[in-house]
Formats: C-alpha cells, sequence, structure tokens
C-alpha cells in the first residue's frame, strides 16, 4: 500500500512539472505569434480612399479639415467594435511616413501631447484625448490623458486605434485591417 502511495505522488509530480512545460512553451508561442502579427508599419502597395472603406461593425463619424496636416487627402474620425479609431489618409505610403508618422507619434501612446501649446494639429484635438477620473477624490476633476495608445500605418492610410496601451491599439488596429482584407 505504501509503494502505491508513493507511485501516486511521483505520478502527480511529473504530470505538474508536464503541464508547466507546455504552458511555458505556449507562452512563449504566443507571445512571439503576436510580436509578428502586431508591425506598425505593413502594405506598402496598399492604397484605399476613407471613402471606398466597407468594413463590420465600422461606422465613419465626423471628417476633419486637413489644411493643417501635411501632405493629408483626407481624416475621419470612426468607431469600430465600439471603439474609437481615426482614420488619415495620404496619397502614397511613403507621404503617410514621411508627412504623417511624426504627427500620429504625437498623440498617441504614454507620452502623447494631447493638451496645450504643444499639439502639433489643433483639429480635432479634442477628440484625440479622454478625461480619466483622478484616483481618491470625485471633486477632483480628470487627467487628460491619449485616447490612442498606438497607430497602423497600412499603404496610404494611418489609422490610430484606442487602447490603453501600444499592443491593445495595434490589435484593435489589425482587427480593422482583416476586416477590410478578410
Amino acid at each position: 500500500m505504501e509503494r502505491t502511495i508513493k507511485i501516486y505522488k511521483i505520478n502527480k509530480f511529473i504530470i505538474l512539472i508536464l503541464l508547466l512545460l507546455l504552458s511555458l512553451i505556449s507562452c512563449s508561442s504566443n507571445e512571439s505569434n503576436n510580436n509578428l502579427q502586431l508591425e506598425k508599419v505593413i502594405k506598402p502597395d496598399f492604397k484605399i480612399s476613407i471613402s471606398e472603406i466597407s468594413v463590420p461593425k465600422l461606422k465613419i463619424g465626423k471628417k476633419y479639415s486637413v489644411d493643417a496636416l501635411p501632405k493629408a487627402v483626407a481624416v475621419s474620425r470612426a468607431i469600430f467594435n465600439k471603439k474609437d479609431i481615426e482614420i488619415r489618409e495620404y496619397e502614397t505610403h511613403a507621404e503617410a511616413i514621411e508627412f504623417g508618422e511624426e504627427y500620429a507619434s504625437s498623440v498617441s501612446g504614454k507620452d502623447a501631447i494631447v493638451s496645450g501649446d504643444n499639439i502639433m494639429w489643433e483639429e480635432g484635438a479634442k477628440d484625440r484625448r479622454k478625461c480619466v477620473p483622478r484616483a481618491g477624490n470625485s471633486e477632483a476633476g480628470c487627467d487628460q490623458t491619449p485616447r490612442f495608445g498606438g497607430y497602423l500605418i497600412m499603404g496610404n492610410l494611418i489609422i490610430l486605434c484606442e487602447g490603453l496601451s501600444n499592443e491593445e491599439s495595434l490589435t484593435l488596429c489589425h482587427s480593422f485591417k482583416d476586416g477590410l482584407n478578410p
């Protein structure tokens, strides 16, 4: 009987170690797959106008004046999967990168400039920030934080996507991209 209990404990220990190894292997492979899938600049030959975009769960909203946004053709705010996105259209992929990436980077991510005098493009600035209540005191107002955690450059488009982090935003952007190219 004592020997049976020992064998049972050893088998239990071996199964536990195998399960831990399997979970470690599956976690590490998922990380590398996500990194490959969540590239920030993709499909340089892709070209579409905002008016031609047809994606399930997308509602195009407000259009912004692009007079002060260098080389931009059109910019629209939209809702995709119940989250905010901003789509910026350029004539070419090269123009999107050369003239648009700096502007997109300045309003996305944890270091984004979403209020004050240093905003690079004023048009629609209030739509690129959100009010987050200050912790501990409901009377303290709120902090202006960036709505967009990151962006995707796909062909001639720059797509800013809502999210608390770059990864969350890129996940939303890539979901939008997948709907655009099934």
